[in-house]
């Protein structure tokens, strides 16, 4: 069954076009680091291997199947399965499962490491050897190297068993592990704590409550298992007391991720998938019961069985495109047409590296599909990603690229529109694409702005000053400049997601920085009392304002 198994998606992985975020990991292994934007590098490293033995979608995704095959093997022994039927019947109805199968995202590395973690720990609960130890802590830090959620598993699980603080081994797992993530940490200052900073700050600056994020989160949940088995696996999983410390480790972590996840949801959208950790934990425990309850094994099938059905035909949807146009974002949009897109779109730029406008899914898959220079230009409304890492803004600087846009024009609010010079337009697979040639590219995100204020409360419409620092990290000075119109450093205050208030205070056409340049910016608070982000940034020629400071949270009062 594992070897059907495995096979089945590794014709899957070779014959299903890349996910976005696939497409974007692949990015990360072009340059593998030990941290990046958005995740640790454990996504990136096997990509890397992978496609070391083939260069296409199945090398993206080789070793995410094999981490789906030794997963179920270790599920199988922790819920010490004996009617492989029953078991496999069920397992193949979770949709998180078939999705764990082959893409190749952070989470299903995690998905496997915490497995591997929660297997060492019950041989370390057992028997305390020092084997057991160093298993322990290596499968902590591969868990943590592939999403910080992990830690939620590793605290959970020690939180069931306080007696382990009276252990001395317990205390050298701590330090074993910890010391395999100092090049990570390393990697983090380096980078001035690029990747917390975005999950603590960045990702949450425009959250709110909302009582349909607590609603979508609770079916997400059951999403992840299929609606139709989710009974079976929740109910035992919740309901039945734990016997022993490994199954009570389990039960914290069911409740404890879980939980975490629904109280994230009050104060923001909560993604289905971050709670990926606490469904092993939940088919370990369930499983068994289940098994034995002889009754409800006939009505486990059927709903297996339909659900394997259903699970089919979406598999062959991925594979095969029924439709040659792309007009919606649906799977079928996500998964299908990219190499023609690509194609389509070296076609117009040639031997042009294309900039794209706030978009990390776009450049990723034209690099990956066309295997030419792609990159993505952040403005204000959108978030800084891995492209604002790599060099490639500096590398681009006054060359001849095309500038590619799904509208002719950048929206900063209802009142502020920024139009594409010279604009064209082309029509691929249904869509229109605008389009432009820039003789001298010149965008200016890599130099970052420090904001410095006194205070982070204001009064409604008074005059504020803002002191600030424009950083040149070059290793020689550079002149702000461009070919058609000046350069500015704006001030914008956000609140929800909408620009409110938008200014250009101060012109730095023509502006040379040595190391830094440091000024006051005199801007004008919002009319409207509230809590806004505020931010600093360049904004050059034609185009709109960048991301340049990280955001300052401030009040307004009346």
């Amino acid at each position: 069954m594992l070897g059907f198994w495995f096979v089945i998606n590794l014709l899957q992985s070779r014959f299903t076009e890349l996910l976005h975020d696939e497409a974007y990991y692949y990015i990360y292994a072009l340059d593998l680091a030990w941290g990046y934007y958005d995740h640790p590098p454990m996504i990136a490293l096997l990509i890397k291997m992978g496609t070391l033995f083939f260069d296409n979608e199945l090398g993206v995704r080789l070793f995410i199947s094999i981490m789906s095959v030794a997963t179920i093997v270790l599920i199988v022994k922790m819920a010490r399965v004996k009617n492989y039927l029953l078991f496999f019947a069920l397992l193949f109805s979770i949709f998180i499962i078939h999705a764990g199968g082959f893409i190749a995202v952070p989470d299903i590395p995690l998905i496997f490491f915490t497995t591997l973690f929660l297997y060492f720990y019950k041989n370390y609960i057992e028997r305390n050897r020092w084997i057991d130890v160093i298993l322990v802590s290596l499968a902590i830090a591969a868990a943590l190297y592939s999403k910080y959620l992990g830690l939620l598993v590793v605290v959970f699980t020690f939180v069931s068993n306080p007696q382990l603080l009276r252990r001395k081994t317990f205390w050298a797992i701590v330090l074993l592990s910890a010391l395999a993530m100092v090049p990570h940490l390393v990697w983090q200052i380096n980078h001035d704590y690029t990747t917390l900073y975005f999950h603590l700050v960045e990702r949450s600056r425009n959250t709110y409550f909302a009582w349909m994020h607590i609603v979508n989160y609770l079916l997400g949940q059951i999403a992840l298992l299929n609606p139709l088995v989710a009974f079976f696996f929740l109910y035992f999983a919740f309901s039945l007391p734990a016997k022993d410390l490994f199954a009570k480790a389990l039960k914290y972590n069911v409740y404890g991720i879980l939980i975490f996840g629904l109280l994230l949801s009050f104060f923001g959208p909560v993604e289905a998938n971050w709670t990926v950790a606490a469904y092993i934990p939940i088919i370990i425990l369930a499983y068994p019961a289940i098994e034995k309850r002889i009754g409800l094994h006939k009505s486990a099938y059927i709903l297996s069985a339909i659900s394997i059905v259903i699970i089919a035909v979406l598999r062959v949807y991925l594979i095969f495109n029924f439709t040659a146009h792309k007009t919606e974002l649906t799977l079928q949009q996500e998964f299908h047409g990219w190499d023609v897109w690509a194609g389509e779109v070296e076609k117009i730029a040639g031997d042009r590296p294309v900039v794209f406008t706030s978009s990390y899914q776009l450049p990723s898959k034209y690099i990956y599909y066309a295997r030419k220079d792609g990159f993505t230009f952040n403005y204000l409304r959108y978030r800084k990603n891995q492209y604002d890492l790599r060099n490639t803004e500096v590398e681009l600087m006054d060359k001849k690229v095309l500038f590619m846009n799904s509208d002719p024009m950048i929206i900063l609010n209802d009142e502020i529109v920024f139009w594409l010079p010279a604009v064209d337009s082309t029509k691929i697979m249904g869509s229109w694409w605008y389009h432009t040639t820039i003789e001298n590219y010149r965008s200016y995100n890599f130099l970052p702005i420090e904001i410095d204020l006194k205070t982070l409360d204001f009064q409604a419409s008074s005059e504020i000053e803002i002191p600030i620092e424009l950083l040149n990290p070059l290793s020689e000075p550079l002149t702000i400049k461009q070919a058609e119109g000046d350069s500015w450093l704006t001030v914008s205050f956000v609140q929800h997601g909408t620009v409110v208030k938008y200014e250009e205070v101060e012109n730095i056409s023509n502006l040379k920085i040595d190391k830094s340049y440091k000024t006051v910016l005199h801007a004008t608070a919002p009319d409207k009392p509230g809590k806004y982000n505020l931010w600093v940034s360049i904004r050059s020629g034609w185009f709109p304002p960048g991301l340049n400071s990280r955001l300052k949270k401030v009040k307004i009062s009346e």
